[in-house]
């Protein structure tokens, strides 16, 4: 801790690049929409110049996570860890879960972490999800059926047979026109 703190002296003021910055923990208060959150052991480092303070990247990354789902509960949105319950109480894995909602696995991995915060259409998705898991037969069922409808028609194919149908339109691609209705 110590090595660190020294380090940290060694290091020049981002703003009037002086050498003396000095470790500093305390407790820091955040206000959102009315609402106050504390966050302890918050690290900072202050420059004895200038006395800009600069915030220890632990500490940045750490806060910003729990000021995410301060903002959440503030909001009114569910938080990372609720988010993660919610996908484990379905049985899924990240991936399964991104497939299920569109949002992809990267933005289901942040909202657990915290890192970023979901849309209000999106909180509600996973509130439908968890209130009425049976939901979910439905939506992989209609994903089932999409997958299954799909055709291929090799070009070759359709030349062999003079064409190829789709519902009341056959189409040519020896002429490339369509005749409708036949």
């Amino acid at each position: 801790m110590k090595g660190a703190m020294n380090k940290m002296k060694a290091q020049k003021c981002s703003i009037c690049g002086a050498e003396s910055l000095t470790r500093k923990v305390g407790t820091e208060s955040f206000e959102y929409k009315g609402k106050k959150k504390e966050i302890p052991n918050y690290v900072t480092y202050e420059c004895s110049e200038c006395g800009e303070a600069i915030v220890d990247s632990a500490t940045l990354k750490e806060s910003g996570k729990i000021l995410k789902d301060f903002q959440r509960e503030v909001d009114g949105l569910l938080t990372g860890p609720q988010i993660k319950a919610i996908r484990i109480k379905l049985g899924l894995t990240q991936e399964q879960l991104a497939n299920i909602i569109g949002g992809g696995l990267k933005s289901v991995a942040r909202y657990e972490s915290g890192q970023v915060c979901q849309s209000k259409g999106m909180d509600n998705l996973l509130r439908i999800l968890d209130a009425y898991p049976q939901t979910l037969k439905i939506i992989q069922r209609r994903e089932q059926t999409v997958k299954l409808s799909a055709k291929v028609t090799y070009i070759e194919d359709a030349r062999a047979r003079k064409g190829y149908r789709f519902k009341d339109t056959i189409y040519s691609p020896d002429t490339k026109e369509a005749t409708y209705g036949s």
